[in-house]
């Protein structure tokens, strides 16, 4: 794969909108939710919650340059909702954002991996797993579904509410597609299929602790890669940390590294 900036920008602005479509599902689904999204410089500043894994800035300097001048506004944002500010910076940036955040105080919080997959004419067919069975989510299992992705990602059942209010979303965001695997016959795991225009991004996969070490994300993967595929979509996007089981079961399925992405925390 040819990594251009161009094509940087088109994976990063699909993950930032697929944050956007979630916050609206938020606040949809809880109106009294202080959960909100500002757009500035081609860059999306994203708050749901003070707990919330997605709170960051996505696609800073891609469309346009950061400026120095720029960081007090984008830190008051997340100041005033008691937070300090994240970034997330695409390697193909320029580098003197780099140097200039870095300057500021800026440190590593944490480090993705951006695996994508292009589609092609001659794709390989997609090998059925024995045993696993997957379904749409819809109001009749969707219970199921938050129950089974809550568990997977909750360490202790003391986690188990918050974690609900963040899967909750997953299923009602605009252009998502929820999906619950069954292994013989049980529910075990689950994961979500955002599609906007020609490219998708699959995402919350869980699986249950019982279950792991089965296949079923795996099989998750490369059942959400056909429907995609039948949908039209040309490149496919999966982030995971680095070198975790879920990188190596997207790899597993025909996804490859287009680039690490760092994100810094604001001193």
């Amino acid at each position: 794969m040819n990594l251009t900036l161009p094509l940087a920008a088109s994976l990063e602005e699909l993950q930032a909108h697929r944050r956007v479509d979630y916050v609206a599902a938020r606040v949809r689904l809880h109106p009294d939710a202080d959960s909100c999204v500002r757009e500035f410089k081609g860059a999306f500043l994203i708050y749901d919650g003070a707990e919330s894994p997605i709170n960051r800035v996505m696609c800073l300097g891609l469309k346009e340059t950061l400026l120095e001048e720029d960081l007090p506004g984008i830190e008051e944002f997340y100041n005033s909702h008691g937070l300090k500010a994240m970034l997330d910076v695409c390697p193909l940036v320029e580098e003197n954002m780099v140097y200039m955040l870095g300057k500021r105080g800026y440190t590593v919080y944490q480090f993705d991996s951006v695996l994508v997959h292009e589609v092609s004419s001659s794709h390989l067919e997609m090998k059925e797993s024995q045993g696993i069975v997957i379904w749409p989510v819809n109001k009749n299992n969707y219970l199921t579904w938050l129950d089974v992705v809550s568990h997977g990602f909750s360490c202790t059942d003391s986690d188990l509410a918050a974690m609900q209010t963040i899967c909750e979303p997953n299923y009602h965001c605009r252009n998502s597609l929820a999906y619950l695997a069954y292994l013989d016959g049980k529910p075990a795991g689950g994961g979500v299929l955002y599609v906007r225009g020609n490219m998708a991004e699959l995402g919350g996969d869980a699986t249950l602790p019982d279950f792991r070490r089965h296949g079923v994300q795996t099989a998750l993967i490369r059942h959400r890669m056909k429907i995609a595929r039948k949908m039209g979509v040309r490149q496919m996007v999966f982030v995971s940390a680095p070198g975790n089981s879920s990188e190596r079961n997207a790899r597993r399925a025909g996804f490859e590294m287009a680039y690490s992405r760092t994100l810094l925390l604001q001193p």
